[in-house]
């Protein structure tokens, strides 16, 4: 009885200990929404704050597909979950339907979606009180374009300290001949941006939509509306074949590592 009592002792402090760390780990954060500018109709923003070192900055991230998921599990810059305070905002509407024949994600510039964006930002930097970085990964780019469009009076982009591109979605392409449309809007940004900016692709990942040319062509446009560093990574490790649709290089499922130590020292190298 007594040997048993202990054992139960042993699992409730082993069970309060392991959930007491993963309490600590990730916290789930409703941003409300009470003004017409973020549509009341669309409730509160769903964000998860996976928690860091307190003497690094923070990133911001918006998922690829349509946008709306707060798992890290899947995202390229999982293995930085613990070194950095990473922010996973849902969208409140998807960025790429079924409904999008077209291939144009509208709602990545959806103004409801864009001012609700604006509100997570000033809320995480009240609460954290560091530089914060903006990233997303490939439907997540074209939504970051969507917040980072202004003009000079309202210059989005001051609020952030710094961009991460990871292999965003830029075009759509026409089955019927092979010609494509660029389906990014960096034309939005009608001011000069002063940010350190990464994109990173794979350049074994050459699916039209994404392919390493069309991540030059991206990285040009945002360096014509930069005059800070602009920089494009081309990633090479994991599997050494082509992939010329949303497989393995695309999500880099098989170079994590890879993409951690190179998120890692842009952030680094370029937080003031």
């Amino acid at each position: 009885m007594q040997k048993l009592a202990i054992n139960f002792c042993f699992l409730f402090l082993f069970f309060l200990f392991t959930h007491n760390s993963k309490s600590d780990e990730a916290e789930t954060i409703f941003i409300p929404c009470k003004v017409k500018e973020c549509n009341p109709k669309l409730r509160s923003t769903f964000t998860v704050w996976y928690k860091g070192e307190k003497s690094k900055p923070a990133i911001i991230w918006f998922g690829g597909g349509d946008s709306t998921s707060t798992d890290i599990f899947y995202q390229p810059i999982k293995l930085l979950k613990g070194k950095f305070d990473i922010i996973m905002v849902a969208s409140p509407l998807p960025i790429v339907t079924n409904k999008s024949t077209d291939g144009f994600p509208r709602n990545a510039y959806n103004k409801y979606s864009v001012y609700r964006s604006k509100q997570v930002l000033e809320y995480y930097k009240n609460k954290l009180n560091k530089p914060i970085w903006l990233g997303g990964t490939s439907s997540g780019g074209p939504r970051m374009i969507g917040v980072l469009s202004g003009t000079e009076k309202d210059r989005p982009s001051d609020g952030f300290a710094g961009l991460i591109f990871s292999t965003p979605y830029l075009a759509r392409i026409n089955s019927s001949n092979g010609s494509h449309r660029f389906n990014i809007r960096v034309s939005k940004i009608k001011y000069k941006m002063d940010l350190p900016i990464l994109v990173f692709n794979h350049a074994r990942d050459h699916k039209a939509a994404q392919h390493p040319k069309k991540q030059e062509w991206f990285t040009k446009q945002l360096a014509k509306k930069n005059s800070n560093k602009t920089e494009l990574k081309l990633l090479t490790e994991g599997d050494p074949k082509i992939t010329y649709h949303d497989g393995g290089h695309h999500w880099f499922e098989d170079n994590k590592e890879e993409v951690a130590r190179v998120v890692e020292k842009f952030i680094l190298d370029n937080t003031k």
